[in-house]
C-alpha cells in the first residue's frame, strides 16, 4: 500500500529552509541599507553637525599679519566648513602661550592655529626646556605663505652690498666702536638670523634688541644702529625714501618687489638662505580624513585672486603645497634650526 504524503508535515519540513532564506535576504536589505547611510554620512561636509564656532588661535596682538591673515580666512572658512570660525587672539612669549593652548586641545578640529614658522620651528629650540615638539604635538594642515628677510643698513653706512658691509663691519671691530644690527626680539628669527649672519662675515657685530620691528627700523633710520634684519616689506617705505639701503635678501630667488636686491646666495652667503612661512595647524592625532578636508578648504581659499592680492600686499607670496611635503618642511626647518642654535650656544628665559 502506497504511503500518503502528509501536507502538513512537508510544510513543516520546508518551513526552516524559507524562514533561512528570509532572513538571509532581510540581513542582505539592512547591510545594504546602512552601508548607504554611512556613505551618505561620509559625504557630508566635515563640521556640518556642529554649530559650535571653531576657534582659530593667532598668538599675536590684533592688528599684525598674523590676525588680518587670520581674520581674512576665518569668514571663508565659515561658509565652508557650515560652521562658524572665530579668530582668538593670545598673544604672549613669542606666540608660545597659543602654542600650548593648541597643543592640549582636542583633536577633533574645534581648536586651529594660524602662526608664523618661528614659534614652532624656532621658540622651543631657544629654551633650556621646550614646551612643545613642532612636529609630534602638531598636525600641519596647510601652508598659507612664504616671506623674506632682508638685511638694510644705514644710509650712513658705505656699503652696497654684503661683501662691502662684511669688511666695513669688520673694519668697525678693529676700531674700537664695532658694528650692530637690531632686531624685533631677543630670541626671534631676526636676531638669530642676524647673529649667524655676523658670525659667517666674521665680524663682531653688536646684537640691540627692540620690541618689535618698528622701532629697530626706527633707529637704523636714525644712524644710531649699523644695520637690522627684517622681512623685506617692513624695509622697503624706508628703503624707497632713500633713509635705509637694503643690500640682500634671504629668499631662494629675486622678490619682485625689489629685483634690484642680490638674494644671500648671489651674495656668497647661501648656506643661509632662509624663507619663513605661515601656516596652519591642528593638534597632534587629527585623523586624516579631518586633516585633508582642513587643507582643501584652505587650498581654495588660498587660490582666490582677491585673497592672493590681499597677501601680496602683505609681503607674503602666496605658494600651495600638500599636506604631506609641509608637514616635511616643518620637520626640516626644526632641525635646521635647532642645529644653528645650538652652535650660537643661545638659550632665553622660559
Amino acid at each position: 500500500m502506497k504511503a500518503q504524503s502528509n501536507p502538513q508535515h512537508h510544510q513543516a519540513q520546508q518551513s526552516p529552509i524559507k524562514a533561512t532564506r528570509m532572513s538571509w535576504l532581510g540581513a542582505s536589505w539592512l547591510g545594504a541599507a546602512l552601508l548607504l547611510c554611512a556613505a551618505s554620512l561620509l559625504s557630508q561636509p566635515v563640521f556640518s553637525q556642529s554649530r559650535t564656532p571653531v576657534r582659530l588661535l593667532s598668538g599675536f596682538p590684533p592688528g599684525g599679519n598674523i590676525d588680518v591673515l587670520a581674520r581674512l580666512l576665518a569668514e571663508p572658512m565659515s561658509e565652508a566648513l557650515e560652521r562658524p570660525v572665530v579668530v582668538e587672539n593670545r598673544p604672549g612669549a613669542g606666540g608660545q602661550i597659543a602654542a600650548e593652548l593648541l597643543k592640549s586641545a582636542p583633536a577633533d578640529g574645534s581648536v586651529l592655529m594660524l602662526c608664523p614658522d618661528a614659534i614652532l620651528v624656532i621658540r622651543p629650540y631657544t629654551l633650556a626646556t621646550a614646551p612643545y615638539n613642532p612636529v609630534s604635538d602638531f598636525t600641519a594642515i596647510a601652508h598659507t605663505g612664504t616671506w623674506a628677510m632682508a638685511v638694510g643698513v644705514a644710509a650712513n653706512v658705505p656699503a652696497k652690498n654684503l661683501a662691502e658691509f662684511a669688511t666695513w663691519a669688520k673694519g668697525r671691530g678693529n676700531s674700537g666702536s664695532g658694528a650692530s644690527y637690531g632686531s624685533a626680539g631677543e630670541g626671534g628669527s631676526t636676531h638669530l638670523l642676524g647673529a649667524l649672519l655676523a658670525q659667517a662675515m666674521g665680524a663682531d657685530m653688536t646684537h640691540v634688541p627692540y620690541k618689535g620691528a618698528g622701532p629697530a627700523v626706527s633707529d637704523v633710520v636714525a644712524g644710531h644702529i649699523s644695520a637690522t634684519l627684517q622681512p623685506l616689506g617692513t624695509l622697503l617705505t624706508q628703503a624707497r625714501a632713500g633713509k635705509l639701503r637694503i643690500i640682500a635678501i634671504s629668499s631662494n630667488a629675486r622678490s619682485p618687489a625689489a629685483p634690484e636686491v642680490p638674494t644671500f646666495t648671489e651674495s656668497g652667503y647661501g648656506a643661509l638662505s632662509f624663507e619663513g612661512w605661515f601656516g596652519v595647524f591642528g593638534p597632534a592625532g587629527m585623523n586624516a580624513a579631518l586633516t585633508n578636508r582642513l587643507h582643501d578648504v584652505l587650498a581654495q581659499i588660498l587660490r582666490r585672486p582677491a585673497m592672493q592680492e590681499r597677501m601680496r600686499g602683505m609681503d607674503l607670496i602666496p605658494r600651495e603645497m600638500s599636506g604631506n611635503d609641509f608637514n616635511a618642511l616643518v620637520k626640516a626647518d626644526a632641525e635646521r634650526w635647532e642645529k644653528a642654535i645650538r652652535g650660537l650656544r643661545f638659550r632665553a628665559a622660559n
